[in-house]
Parts: structure tokens; sequence; C-alpha cells
């Protein structure tokens, strides 16, 4: 069945050429009969840019019903919404947003579906690999490593940060990364680094030797395989990319997105 309404849906954050999200909701189009709307890509370097960007989508011709948000706004968004999620706020972190217009203007409403992302890759990685999940090695301290801490917690499976390099533990006192690293860690780096078109960079691995029973999820996913992915590999490791959170997270934002269209 083949629905008419015209609307648009897109993602907020800088830069986002590189993204694969209007590939991941054409199929959700297609496959729900939306002939009439689109995914665009909004290239916002400031979050202070906001509130002009959605005055001007005001004037559009399809509503823009939501957008997600990716690095670097995803904390800072948080100050411009009227409601948050109960999750979203445990996190302290938005990666999906509805859009309510009102007389006195856009009203937004945030979400985080990043968390069932990484809640799904990790269950995913356990069954590819036949081996729970013991510790973790978060590598950066943004909002996608918030999502990953909350799964953590909830699943209580201790971690570390390894930031800038300082390593610091769950209680967010600072500690030796070394002591944590153990014959089947799981490593899981948040930060842009190495993402396209920057594919040669790769953050400093000098703290860590890699064993062929580490595991690795970069949640880089653009390219395909990363630097950090290719260290892990070169060693015999288990490494997966971004792509399956992407993919999961997409499905849960699609869903909220369904529930605010025209």
């Amino acid at each position: 069945m083949k629905n008419q309404s015209a609307f648009r849906l897109g993602l907020v954050g800088h830069p986002v050429s590189h993204s694969q999200s209007p590939q991941l909701f054409q199929r959700f189009f297609e496959d729900f009969g939306h002939t009439n709307a689109r995914y665009e890509l909004f290239d916002i370097p400031q979050i202070e840019q906001l509130q002009d960007f959605l005055a001007a989508q005001q004037l559009a011709e399809a509503p823009l019903v939501g957008f997600n948000v990716t690095v670097p706004h995803k904390v800072a968004i948080i100050p411009l919404l009227s409601s948050i999620s109960v999750e979203a706020q445990a996190v302290g972190a938005v990666n999906t947003v509805l859009t309510k217009p009102e007389p006195t203007g856009i009203e937004l409403h945030g979400y985080n579906t990043d968390v069932a992302g990484f809640d799904r890759s990790l269950k995913w990685l356990c069954e590819q690999t036949q081996q729970p999940c013991s510790n973790v090695v978060i590598i950066g301290n943004g909002g996608s490593a918030k999502s990953v801490k909350f799964v953590l917690e909830q699943q209580q499976i201790p971690y570390v940060v390894w930031h800038r390099n300082q390593c610091f533990s769950q209680q967010g006192m600072e500690t030796n990364v070394s002591m944590h690293i153990e014959p089947n860690t799981l490593f899981v780096h948040t930060t842009p680094v190495g993402m396209w078109p920057n594919v040669e960079d790769c953050i400093d691995l000098s703290w860590i030797e890699i064993k062929g029973t580490h595991r690795l999820i970069d949640l880089v996913y653009n390219p395909a395989e990363t630097q950090l992915m290719q260290h892990f590999l070169a060693a015999g490791a288990f490494a997966m990319n971004g792509k399956y959170m992407l993919e999961q997270q997409a499905i849960a934002a699609w869903t909220l997105f369904q529930s605010n269209l025209p």
C-alpha cells in the first residue's frame, strides 16, 4: 500500500556527508510505501545554529517530522528540548528527536536509540564469538560512550574509560589501564577518529598489546574497516564496525518517527 503523505527526516551533526542513514531510511520508506518521503543530511557545525535551521524548515513544502542527531551535538542539544525520554535522560545523550509544531515555534522531544543499537550489537558479538562479555575498555567519553556505559551498567558488566591518555574507573577515579586488560577484554571505540574522510587516523595504541582473544567493537562504520580494526584483526582478534549498531538504532528510531507522521 502506498502512502502519499509527504514528509522529511534527516540527520543533524558535523560532519554528516559520510552518513549511510539516507540509504537505511530509504529502505524503510520503500518497505512501508512512503513514496513522498525523504531523508536529508543537515551539516550544522554549531548547536547554536539549530534554532535558525528549524525556523527555515517551517517554510519547507514537506514537514520535517524528526531527525537523528550525531556528533558533536548528542549532549549539546539537550537544553533545547521540550522533553526528554527517561532513557535518554539517564544516558545524558540524545540521538533521535521528534518535532512538534506549536504556535510559539517547533517543540523538540528527545530520545536515545543508541542504547538499543549497542545492546543488540553486544548480544550479536557474544553470539558470534561464543564468549560472554566479562569486562570492557571504552575508548572515548562523548555522547556515544554514554550509551555504551548505560548498557554495560544495566547488564552489570564492569568497565573503565580510556580518554585523552588517561584511564578512569567506573566510579570516575583515575586508574591504570593495564590493570583492567584481561585475556578476553572487549574494547569499544566510541570516538570519530578514523572516520571518513580521515581514514588513515587511528588512536594511539601504545598502552595495549592486542591479543588474539581480545575483541573490538568500533562504532565507526565508514570506512567498513578502520585502521583500529586492522590492528585487532592482524593480531587474530575479533573486530566489528558500527554498521550493525547503526542499523539497529535506526530501526528503533524509525519506530519513533512513525508515531509522529502527519
